[in-house]
């Protein structure tokens, strides 16, 4: 069953159920599709250009870990996130179970985090990238989850293309 039609638990704050709830059903477009693409088809890229699923579920996971860093840790440094960035849409050519794993790890640390944060807390804002501009915690965790769905939405049409092109 889909994460948003799964009962809710009633011991989180509302705002915190909803982050929670986005991420899972971020994780579970992504992990649903991915599970089903064949090994041949995590790195192929349909034209130059045009990022892999691989290179994509990549980008992914070290987007959301920048991102949860600079929601969750006062410490983050700009400078060093913004360096791994420039990392993330080299394919590492790994395989799809290590994607899916390193996928759910990310996502699990997160809302970890999430679930440790005081309510009061996702209301204060922390400060992103070089030019440290102040965003609410709570809208951060939100964009993690838009963005996580966003590249879902083109893992699935990436799979879509390949099954066509692959047909037997």
């Amino acid at each position: 069953m889909e994460p948003w039609l799964q009962p809710e638990d009633e011991l989180a704050a509302p705002q915190m159920r909803d982050l929670h709830t986005s991420l899972q059903q971020a994780l579970y477009w992504a992990r649903q599709h991915l599970e089903v693409t064949p090994e041949e088809a995590l790195w192929w890229e349909p034209a130059p250009g045009v990022p892999s699923i691989g290179a994509r579920i990549q980008h992914l996971i070290r987007s959301s870990q920048r991102l949860a860093a600079y929601a969750f840790d006062p410490a983050a440094d700009p400078e060093q996130l913004a360096a791994h960035a420039a990392q993330d849409w080299l394919p590492s050519r790994c395989s799809k179970q290590e994607l899916l794993q390193e996928l759910e790890a990310t996502f699990r640390q997160i809302q970890e985090q999430l679930r440790r944060a005081e309510p009061e807390a996702l209301q204060q804002p922390c400060f992103v990238g070089r030019k440290r501009l102040p965003v609410r915690r709570s809208t951060l965790v939100h964009h993690i989850a838009e963005h996580a769905s966003y590249h879902a939405g083109q893992l699935i049409v990436l799979l879509r293309l390949w099954q066509a092109q692959h047909r037997t």
